[in-house]
């Protein structure tokens, strides 16, 4: 293999042995260049599930995980978990157990979150964690699930996020949740209306 003398070398010290030299240098930061080449064509807008997911991680807002009762329309809602129907005995089953157990919910039983949903929050969750929280963050969030919901403050200064139709307990849930994590003051609480 011939080495030609580089052209951006100065002539007094241009020949095949600086110009190798050089082409080794060089050939150390392939994978480096290629990883930012890489990362500078990746977008939120662009990303497949798993970058995406990834670029959740580096945000600080992972793709929620959706219990498995919240996909229903036929629930009983104790505290943050709903309870499917049973039509044997209500909404628990007893066996050997004292006291019986719940019927539906099963344990590490979950769904995530939609993925182009959680492309559309994405971006408003990188928007807020540069801006904060602001009315117009909430109104951007807010119209990812549906442009039919009012704002307004409650006696303690929180803000009351309603929706005007039913946006299904899945939708509830993932906005609960994201206002959990980025809303602590004033809190930001989801209701939608049947």
């Amino acid at each position: 293999m011939v080495i030609e003398p580089n052209e951006h070398y100065p002539q007094q010290m241009n020949g095949p042995v600086i110009s190798a030299n050089g082409m080794a240098l060089d050939s150390r930061f392939e994978d480096a260049i290629a990883i930012q080449d890489y990362l500078h064509g990746l977008s939120i807008a662009t990303a497949k599930e798993t970058e995406l997911e990834n670029i959740g991680l580096l945000i600080g807002y992972p793709r929620q995980l959706v219990p498995d009762g919240f996909n229903s329309e036929n629930l009983f809602i104790f505290t943050t978990l709903p309870m499917q129907q049973s039509e044997t005995n209500g909404f628990t089953t007893v066996n050997s157990e004292v006291g019986g157990t719940f019927a539906t919910i099963g344990r590490g039983e979950s769904n995530y979150m939609d993925i182009e949903i959680y492309r559309s929050l994405l971006r408003k969750v990188a928007f807020i964690k540069r801006y904060g929280v602001t009315l117009n963050a909430i109104d951007q969030i807010a119209k990812t699930i549906s442009s039919d919901y009012t704002i307004e403050w409650d006696e303690n200064s929180d803000i009351i996020l309603t929706f005007g139709g039913n946006i299904g307990f899945v939708n509830v849930w993932i906005l609960t949740q994201l206002f959990y994590r980025l809303a602590t003051e004033p809190q930001v609480t989801i209701y939608s209306e049947s």
